[in-house]
């Protein structure tokens, strides 16, 4: 196993699995919403008050980059392009001498409301998926782009409706062992105990479910008028905000841990306990008969949000509550 770099101080509060422990990466990040590593192996910082941020090294201060964007909840690569999902449209900066320069809109007038776009997800064969959240809790909404995950190709034309019925898609993982994509989706509130927050493996042309279908609580059953709704892969605790997602895919934590995924829940909106933790989901299964695992891995944040696996292997969590970035390592 590879040791922790002994230069990162432990992160104090934060609790994992046994085996495994937490050091601090960074501190005074900010509202953070989204992490990427750039090509120049620096890690780059999206937050809720649209600035981007980069940590040129583990234990560095963040610098800021760019700022007054609206709020920014999505950031990817790929190569010297950083792609940046900013509220109601996407970005593209060139990364040139250690800054960003360009902040070309790519895509324009996306619907937002309640809830906006989220994270982008480059794909295997050029194209983009985007999230988009409904524009309110529970209605018909008018622009049938709203509670769906969009494909893009890669000159940003769009190329179609890839999940509708995605009440707020925040999180878009690929599993790079079989090039798929799996989407966190945040159910409406006003269902009281229910429904729950799950996990779904993005396939052209499903329907998830929202407003009139949803899954429940713990067992992923399908309650409403639910004809061809997907069912989920994964469910989480209802009004948890389940919400940020990578699939493992480094070797630090073991063979064991391939092609999990990590999953980030920010906690309710109401405030109290639920949520605020790191759930480990054992993938299974295939098809229609996927199925995931979910178990805790670290608990202590304020509310966790952004989540990716550095080039060490180490899993980063982005505490949108603290501005601390977290870094968890097998260590045993």
């Amino acid at each position: 196993l590879i040791p922790p770099p002994p230069s990162l101080p432990g992160a104090g509060g934060i609790n994992v699995v046994a085996g495994f422990s937490a050091y601090t990466y960074a501190r005074g990040a900010g509202t953070t919403t989204a992490m990427a590593f750039g090509p120049d192996g620096r890690l780059y910082v999206a937050t809720q008050g649209g600035s981007i941020e980069v940590v040129a090294s583990p234990g560095a201060a963040p610098q800021t980059l760019v700022s007054g964007l609206p709020t920014a909840l999505g950031l990817a690569w790929r190569g010297n392009e950083l792609i940046v999902s900013v509220r109601g449209s996407v970005r593209t900066y060139q990364l040139s001498n250690g800054g960003l320069s360009g902040g070309h809109v790519a895509v324009a007038n996306l619907p937002t409301g309640r809830h906006q776009n989220d994270a982008i997800l480059p794909m295997p064969n050029g194209d983009y998926l985007l999230g988009v959240g409904s524009t309110c809790d529970v209605c018909n909404e008018p622009d049938s782009r709203s509670a769906t995950v969009l494909r893009f190709h890669s000159d940003w034309t769009f190329a179609g409706i890839a999940v509708r019925g995605s009440r707020n898609p925040y999180g878009l993982a690929l599993r790079a062992s079989t090039g798929d994509a799996y989407v966190m989706i945040n159910g409406q509130d006003n269902l009281g105990a229910q429904p729950a927050d799950h996990m779904l493996r993005v396939v052209d042309g499903e329907d998830a479910g929202w407003p009139r279908c949803w899954p429940a609580y713990p067992d992923g059953s399908l309650h409403g008028n639910c004809g061809g709704v997907t069912p989920p892969v994964a469910v989480f605790t209802p009004h948890s905000s389940a919400d940020g997602i990578v699939i493992y895919d480094g070797g630090e934590f073991g063979a064991e841990y391939a092609d999990n995924a990590f999953v980030t829940e920010w906690g309710a909106n109401a405030g109290g306990p639920i949520g605020r933790r790191v759930l480990r989901v054992l993938l299974s299964g295939s098809g229609a008969s996927e199925h995931g695992q979910v178990s805790d891995f670290a608990t202590g944040f304020s509310h966790p949000l952004a989540i990716t696996v550095a080039p060490d292997g180490g899993l980063l969590v982005g505490d949108y509550g603290t501005g601390q970035i977290v870094e968890i390592f097998r260590t045993s």
